[in-house]
């Protein structure tokens, strides 16, 4: 069975994806070696976490690049972070850009909005499941509803979700730790965006279309 909620995520309908193409391209831009966004290696907590770089130099390379005011730069990388194409190191649940030094990278492309994955129940049903394992039990308070929520769902298959659950947790051990951080990061983020916190606004919600993506645009020419 598949719970459906105001916020949910896993609709029949595509988001509009001709914008994010244009989107992507920029981002592409960013991450250039020699023009792009510049990242170093830095300490989240103790481990080094390689490629991040501040919000305030997101910000200086739009403006440069885009010309555009600080103001217009800002609130463009703020949509790159709602739509899930950067994200934060450390204030991981608001999904904006905060023009300082505060840490972010870029999200890696197999979780961009144009793959069109699906953000199924299943599969949020494991990445809770191998969060809880991880956390020893203690998940924040809106993931805990919802992991209780999908456990009562899907009990008819919560021992195969549990059993994925942990053959991802072990093979992530086998990672480097500092690899291991920065999926962690970039899973938590990629479901930030798709099933956000309480409170906390993802670009998913505007782009979400209510009608079916195969059928042909009507255009009134009166």
């Amino acid at each position: 069975m598949t719970i459906r909620s105001n916020r949910d995520h896993g609709q029949h309908y595509r988001p509009r994806m001709a914008c994010l193409k244009k989107v992507e391209a920029i981002v592409v831009q960013m991450q250039d070696p020699s023009t792009g966004v510049k990242g170093s290696e830095q300490k989240l907590n103790v481990t080094s976490i390689p490629h991040a770089f501040a919000g305030q130099d997101i910000v200086a390379w739009i403006s440069k690049h885009m010309n555009m005011d600080n103001d217009e730069a800002q609130a463009f990388g703020t949509m790159l972070v709602a739509f899930g194409y950067i994200y934060p190191l450390q204030d991981h649940k608001k999904l904006v850009l905060k023009p300082d030094g505060s840490l972010y990278r870029f999200q890696t492309p197999y979780f961009w909005p144009v793959q069109k994955r699906k953000a199924e129940d299943t599969d949020y049903a494991i990445y809770l499941a191998k969060r809880n394992i991880r956390k020893k039990g203690v998940l924040d308070a809106y993931e805990q509803e919802e992991y209780n929520k999908l456990h009562k769902w899907m009990n008819h298959k919560w021992d195969f979700i549990v059993m994925q659950a942990k053959e991802q947790y072990q093979i992530g051990k086998v990672r480097q730790k500092a690899d291991r951080v920065v999926f962690d990061c970039q899973e938590r983020a990629y479901w930030i965006v798709h099933r956000p916190p309480p409170q906390t606004h993802s670009a998913m919600d505007v782009l979400d279309r209510h009608i079916d993506p195969n059928t042909e645009e009507v255009t009134d020419l009166y």
